[in-house]
């Protein structure tokens, strides 16, 4: 997992070869001006969706990991909590293949992705997003960048 902030993105383009296209799409048009939606960033199946919900209590979220993509996920506006933990130290329940996604059972440490940050979230990294920050459920709005491995 790295979590770091948006104008450091630069530095880990030499981790993926599809890192060079998120760095071209936001350089493109900022994703604070684009409109909700999903865009193709590449031929090779890179993808973002950009998104925006009110953020939950942990209890109505869950863990999750993905097998074929990395997410790059990225806060455009708010802040939430993000739940991290080792992919190996939790239950795992069904892989869905065509959706890449597997839902996780297991206990997360939670840190605050806030606006003008991103993440990345590698196979082995289980993550939960989608938590209220504090008290009160905010809005947030993300881009989820979907990185073939």
């Amino acid at each position: 997992m790295i979590y770091d902030k948006i104008e450091n993105f630069k530095e880990y383009v030499r981790l993926n070869k599809h890192f060079v296209d998120v760095v071209k799409f936001l350089d493109s048009e900022p994703v604070t001006k684009r409109p909700e939606g999903r865009y193709e960033i590449n031929d090779d199946g890179a993808y973002v969706v950009i998104e925006g919900y009110q953020a939950r209590e942990a209890s109505d979220c869950f863990i999750e990991c993905h097998r074929k993509y990395i997410d790059v996920q990225f806060m455009i506006e708010g802040t939430e909590s993000m739940g991290v933990c080792h992919r190996s130290g939790c239950k795992e329940f069904p892989y869905d293949a065509g959706k890449d996604f597997q839902k996780l059972g297991g206990d997360v440490d939670f840190l605050a992705f806030r606006e003008g940050s991103f993440m990345v979230f590698f196979p082995e990294d289980a993550h939960m997003p989608g938590v209220k920050y504090g008290e009160s459920p905010g809005f947030v709005k993300k881009a989820v960048f979907k990185i073939p491995v």
